[in-house]
């Protein structure tokens, strides 16, 4: 008996380091960092636009691609009749139109921006396209929420940042290059101011 109880000891000390070294660990797997919910997202945006956004995107009045006229409406492409019923970035002389923006990773994802379909202004009597003068981009800043890369209790987080975004079109002076490298723009009729003297 006495024998049996040392055979007995001697394997329990044998398995005991055995088993005692291994430390059970818990499946961890990598939990995907969820996005937050757009009611959450919508109220922090609104508390940063103060609207301002907001009233941006109900003022347009995006349609599909294909019914959009995309190129420079001059009047030979424009019908009298239709002239009255034209947005306002139609009507303008730097006449604009929107393409949607997506970043999966910011808040508002489709931002409207605007890009000008002229080269030039139409100014002419019969609304030409003048070279005198160039269309531009008019930006407005605005705030977003761009989501930061750090998850926090499971969720994405964000941080508000400023952007510039195209809000439309406007006219300005071609600039004209001089012999000497210098830009300078282009006037209509008027004397290029002269030299100072020193006294």
């Amino acid at each position: 008996m006495p024998r049996r109880c040392g055979v007995f000891l001697l394997l329990l000390l044998l398995v005991w380091p055995v088993g005692a070294g291994r430390v059970r660990k818990k499946a961890t797997r990598a939990r995907a960092c969820q996005d937050l919910p757009d009611e959450v997202l919508e109220q922090m945006f609104g508390r940063l636009s103060v609207g301002v956004m907001s009233a941006f995107h109900h003022a347009l009045q995006l349609e599909p691609h294909d019914k959009l006229n995309l190129t420079c409406p001059t009047t030979g492409r424009t019908p009298g009749d239709r002239k009255s019923r034209l947005p306002v970035n139609l009507l303008s002389i730097s006449p604009w139109a929107y393409r949607l923006n997506y970043e999966p990773t910011r808040f508002p994802r489709y931002i409207p921006e605007a890009y000008c379909l002229c080269k030039g202004c139409l100014v002419g009597p019969q609304r030409e396209e003048s070279d005198l003068l160039r269309s531009t981009p008019v930006y407005a800043p605005s705030v977003i929420l761009k989501r930061t890369g750090s998850c926090v209790g499971g969720r994405h987080s964000y941080t508000e940042i400023y952007v510039s975004i195209a809000v439309g079109c406007t006219c300005v002076p071609r600039l004209e290059r001089k012999r000497d490298g210098r830009t300078r723009t282009q006037s209509r009729g008027r004397a290029e101011p002269k030299p100072r003297v020193k006294v």
